[in-house]
């Protein structure tokens, strides 16, 4: 190595020329290990970046691997959300009523507090559910593809014609009224009940025995028009009906009404004051409203 170089490797290094201050052989050899040492460190130095550029890649390709793991659960989920979305839900609130056309044409009525299910597009099968609540249907004839609604275990299978679907969770009863035309009702046991203009079928939750009766059918669309009618219902159809309409909460002792049937008719017109003043001369009861909206009835019942 030349002059120059050795000078150049110094600067490099940081340290002046030993030359000029140690003279022996040992100095020497401390000037060598010094260098050795330094090209050590810097060797070191060198493996760690390369260490943390590894890691650095690692990192990448994980980041890279959950986000296409993100990618492919958003597909799926997408996929979910699409088929679910081929179906369309209706909840009406509490006092007020909605009217449906569906995509052969026919309409729905919906009563309040009522929740209904239908497809965006009708394929082989006109197939409905009334989740919860009451509706009145008018449905477009279509010999090759029935109409089918299903309300808690209850099918009525229909051509075309019109008719009143009862089917509250909070009640123990459903019903069917056909107001034109020819139903077929079917419940979970295969009891199938053909009912024509002015009849209604009934089930009991507890039973599910069907009883068929005449009725004048269209009382039980008169919710339509803000008439409530029942005739012999039962305490509890009575206060849902009014909770419903009054947008309230009532409370009394079930067991006590359990066996209470009552004929009322009123209209949501009406205050709620006055209907249960009807109720109170009807049924015997005594009643207090909380500023809540939540009511509060008493009464000896029906035991």
């Amino acid at each position: 190595m030349n002059e120059k170089d050795k000078n150049d490797l110094y600067k490099a290094f940081g340290i002046n020329d030993p030359s000029g201050v140690f003279k022996g052989e040992h100095d020497q050899e401390t000037i060598r290990q010094e260098i050795l040492g330094r090209l050590h460190a810097t060797k070191q130095i060198q493996q760690q970046q390369a260490r943390s550029l590894k890691l650095k890649k690692k990192k990448t390709m994980l980041s890279m691997a959950a986000a296409i793991s993100f990618l492919l659960l958003s597909t799926a989920l997408f996929f979910f959300y699409s088929y679910s979305s081929n179906y369309i839900t209706v909840t009406v609130p509490k006092g007020e009523t909605r009217q449906l056309v569906l995509p052969d044409g026919s309409t729905v009525w919906l009563n309040s507090a009522s929740t209904f299910k239908y497809p965006k597009k009708f394929g082989k099968k006109r197939l409905v559910y009334l989740v919860d609540g009451e509706g009145f249907f008018n449905i477009v004839h279509d010999e090759k593809v029935p109409f089918v609604v299903e309300a808690s275990g209850i099918k009525t299978n229909v051509l075309g014609t019109s008719f009143v679907v009862k089917s509250y969770q909070a009640l123990s009863t459903r019903s069917v009224a056909v107001v034109t035309g020819k139903v077929a009702v079917t419940d979970e046991q295969h009891q199938t009940s053909v009912l024509i203009k002015n009849e209604e079928v009934v089930y009991n939750t507890d039973h599910r025995k069907p009883k068929v009766w005449k009725v004048k059918a269209t009382e039980r669309m008169a919710w339509n028009d803000g008439n409530v009618i029942l005739n012999a219902a039962y305490f509890e159809d009575l206060v849902l009906a009014v909770e419903n309409a009054y947008q309230v909460k009532i409370k009394y002792d079930q067991q006590k009404f359990k066996n209470c049937q009552n004929s009322i008719r009123f209209n949501t017109h009406q205050s709620l004051t006055e209907v249960l003043d009807l109720i109170k001369e009807i049924q015997g009861i005594t009643y207090q409203i909380n500023k809540e909206k939540e009511v509060l009835i008493t009464g000896i019942g029906c035991n």
